[in-house]
C-alpha cells in the first residue's frame, strides 16, 4: 500500500467539502489533479485554474491540464462560491469580497502543492488572478489570462442587470455543454458583485502592483470579430497598466475566436491559444522546453 501524504489528505478534504455543496452538478466540483504517481509531494510549481463568471473548470479544459503537465506541476481546479450549482439562488448574497477570498484560498492550496503558483484563468477568473497577483506577488510565478474581465462590452446591459432582483435566466440559447458547465440561472446579486469587482479592483493603480510574467489572450480580429462580453479596449488598457516589465508580458489577439478563448468546445482558436500560452511560459523559463 502506498503511503498517503499531506497532499493526499488535502485532496480528500476538498472532495469531501464539495460533496456537501447543495445542487452541485457533476464535474463542476473543485479538485486537485496530481502530476505523477503517488506518493504525492510538493513540487517547485503548481498551477491553479480560476474560472469565469457563471462558469466552471470545464471552461479552461483541457488547456489547464496541458499547462500543468508542461510545468511538471500539480493542478488545482477551483470553484468560486455559488458556481457549479443547479439551484437558482446559489449566488444569493454573493459579494466580490467572497470571490476574492475564494481566490486567496485557491492560491493557498496552490502553495501547498508547489513553492510558487502559475495562475491560469478566464474572464472574471482572470480579474481575480490579476487581483491576487497584485496583492501577493511573492507567491505568483506567472498569470495566464484569457479574455481578462476589466470592463464589460455592454455597460448599459450590466447597468440594467444590477437593477434586477432574484434569480435571472441569462439571455440566449445554451448548448448542452453550456448547460452542463455554466449556470443556467443566475441570482441578480452576482451581477452586482461582478460590477463592483470590475469597477473597484480593475484599476491602473492596483494592477501596477502586478510584476510577474503575464500573458493576455484577447479575441480581437477586427470589427465584427471581437469579444462581445468583455471590453477589448479595456483589456488593452489594462495590459498597459501592469507593472510587469515589457519583455515579461505578452498580449496576443485572435481572430475567429470566442470569449471562452481556450475551450475547443467554444472557441475555434483554442489550439492557437494553448500553443501561444505554452510558448510564453517556456520563454519565461517556467514551462519546460519541448524536446527537439
Amino acid at each position: 500500500m502506498t503511503a498517503r501524504t499531506e497532499l493526499d489528505g488535502l485532496a480528500t478534504r476538498i472532495a469531501t467539502g464539495e460533496l456537501a455543496v447543495p445542487g452541485l452538478k457533476p464535474d463542476n466540483e473543485a479538485r486537485i489533479v496530481f502530476r505523477g504517481a503517488a506518493p504525492h509531494e510538493r513540487r517547485p510549481l503548481s498551477v491553479v485554474y480560476l474560472h469565469g463568471f457563471t462558469a466552471s473548470q470545464a471552461e479552461g479544459a483541457p488547456a489547464h491540464r496541458a499547462i500543468a503537465d508542461a510545468c511538471d506541476a500539480h493542478l488545482f481546479l477551483n470553484r468560486l462560491t455559488g458556481h457549479g450549482s443547479a439551484l437558482p439562488d446559489a449566488m444569493a448574497g454573493i459579494t466580490p469580497e467572497r470571490w476574492r477570498a475564494d481566490a486567496d484560498a485557491a492560491l493557498d492550496i496552490g502553495l501547498a502543492l508547489g513553492e510558487r503558483v502559475v495562475l491560469v484563468a478566464t474572464s472574471m477568473g482572470a480579474s481575480l488572478a490579476l487581483d491576487v497577483a497584485a496583492r501577493r506577488p511573492e507567491a505568483v510565478a506567472a498569470v495566464v489570462a484569457w479574455s481578462p474581465g476589466i470592463r464589460v462590452h455592454d455597460a448599459a446591459q450590466l447597468r440594467a442587470a444590477v437593477l434586477l432582483e432574484g434569480p435571472v435566466e441569462p439571455p440566449g440559447e445554451r448548448s448542452p455543454f453550456q448547460r452542463r458547465y455554466w449556470s443556467s440561472i443566475v441570482h441578480s446579486d452576482a451581477y452586482r458583485a461582478i460590477a463592483r469587482l470590475f469597477l473597484e479592483w480593475m484599476r491602473p493603480e492596483h494592477l501596477a502592483a502586478v510584476t510577474c510574467p503575464v500573458f493576455f489572450g484577447v479575441w480581437d480580429g477586427g470589427e465584427g470579430d471581437r469579444d462581445t462580453l468583455t471590453s477589448v479596449a479595456a483589456m488593452r488598457d489594462a495590459f498597459g497598466w501592469l507593472g510587469t516589465a515589457a519583455d515579461r508580458r505578452r498580449l496576443v489577439a485572435y481572430d475567429h475566436a470566442a470569449h471562452v478563448l481556450a475551450s475547443p468546445e467554444r472557441s475555434p482558436a483554442a489550439g492557437r491559444v494553448l500553443a501561444d500560452s505554452l510558448a510564453f511560459l517556456r520563454d519565461m523559463g517556467i514551462a519546460a522546453r519541448e524536446a527537439p
